[in-house]
């Protein structure tokens, strides 16, 4: 073997163990669940028996949810958030997919880790396209 190939072989190795593992973990700002209905074992506000969109903290504010209304067979999708201040996270919604979709109206859930920039004790806002939602500052 020629001795620049045996040089480079180490390296490609590493780069190649490096790559593995990233891709076992959640990139920031990125889904750590999605799944249709509502998160599991969290009470649903009022208001969300009109369909409206609607947020909770989980795992005591480790992550939080964010639960929007639509099609079963085309959900609306929240496909990365950012923290855009201390109390403030930005989500963006993903592209809403092609084809037929059903005409009912059900919750779908994204899940998110709190981004470490978001300052625990206070209220958060999730600023979305079309509103904006709000979790209290305990995160119960």
């Amino acid at each position: 073997m020629p001795r620049t190939a045996t040089r480079l072989l180490p390296a490609a190795a590493a780069i190649l163990v490096v790559a593995a593992l990233a891709g076992c973990s959640a990139a920031p700002g990125r889904p750590v669940e999605d799944y249709s209905g509502e998160p599991k074992g969290i009470d649903a506000p009022a208001s969300s028996a009109g369909g409206a969109s609607w947020a909770a903290w989980l795992d005591g504010g480790d992550r939080f949810a964010i639960v929007l209304y639509g099609s079963s067979t085309c959900p609306p999708k929240v496909a990365n958030v950012t923290a855009s201040a201390d109390d403030t996270i930005t989500a963006t919604l993903a592209p809403a997919p092609g084809g037929i979709c059903t005409r009912d109206y059900v919750p779908h859930t994204t899940v998110f880790a709190t981004p470490d920039r978001i300052a625990k004790g206070t209220g958060v806002n999730i600023v979305l396209p079309d509103s904006t939602l709000t979790l209290p500052a305990d995160r119960g």
